[in-house]
């Protein structure tokens, strides 16, 4: 009797499978016995930053931010005509992300999922209050960011909106100020400010702050788990001082951007 041709005949004889466990992440040593981190840091520290701006030359504005294992592009291409005819007293501003399908652990798929459009949403809610948009009418700007590493979800998200807004800035768009932003981890009652993807993947919440230091104002406030109130106030003042500091590095930036046009 022929053989059904529309099956792949398995072999005669079958191997069970060799599975190995996974090393359990409860196991891995966070912090040592100084308090400090596995890459050195103290609790209240974040990686170092990378941040240059100009690289995409067909954009308005562009920058470029490394934190270690987190690279981030933008591209800012705007102020232009909008497209749609109703008149609209306001400038329209578009914030897309998008993850590169070898940037996580699990490979991406090519299309936007449901997790890259809420974090768009995320970001226009972090930079729309800095952004002079009433000095705009019938125009429309456009933020693509693209995520080439993520080492920790919480501290991707706060460096596109650091990322986004220096280009925005690079782009020549009036602001009301430039947007620094960070993240903290809730971890064992402790607070770990820019965590990385493993000891993200021990935290028991998570907080993601967007602030404008020139004004004390702060714009955006992403905040998930069950977290006491004093930890939660605690976890701001530090991100409130951290942003401070990025804010600092954010304007060296774009001051080198500068010196480098006039000459």
């Amino acid at each position: 009797m022929a053989g059904d041709r529309r099956r792949i005949q398995g072999p005669e004889v079958t191997v069970a499978p060799i599975i190995i466990k996974s090393s359990d992440k409860g196991k891995i040593q966070l912090t040592d016995a100084n308090g400090q981190r596995r890459d050195g840091r103290n609790l209240e520290d974040i990686r170092p930053i990378f941040l240059k701006t100009g690289l995409i030359s067909q954009a308005n504005g562009s920058a470029y931010i490394e934190l270690r294992r987190t690279k981030i592009a933008c591209g800012v291409y705007g102020p232009r005509q909008t497209k749609i005819p109703s008149f609209s007293g306001k400038g329209n501003l578009n914030c897309e992300i998008k993850f590169t399908p070898f940037s996580c652990l699990k490979r991406r798929q090519p299309y936007r999922d449901a997790q890259e459009k809420e974090l768009s949403q995320l970001v226009f809610e972090a930079l729309a209050p800095s952004i002079r948009l009433d000095l705009l009418p019938k125009s429309t700007i456009d933020i693509y960011i693209s995520v080439l590493e993520n080492d920790g979800m919480a501290s991707c998200f706060a460096a596109a909106i650091t990322c986004a807004s220096v280009a925005v800035a690079d782009a020549g768009i009036e602001m009301l100020d430039q947007v620094a932003a960070c993240s903290a981890s809730y971890i064992d009652g402790d607070i770990y400010m820019d965590s990385d993807l493993v000891e993200e993947q021990r935290e028991s919440g998570s907080l993601v702050l967007s602030y404008m230091p020139s004004l004390n104002e702060v714009t955006h406030i992403l905040q998930s788990g069950e977290v006491e109130v004093s930890l939660t106030t605690q976890a701001i003042e530090q991100c409130t001082d951290t942003c401070s500091k990025i804010y600092s590095v954010m304007n060296h930036s774009l001051l080198e951007s500068v010196k480098n046009r006039i000459q």
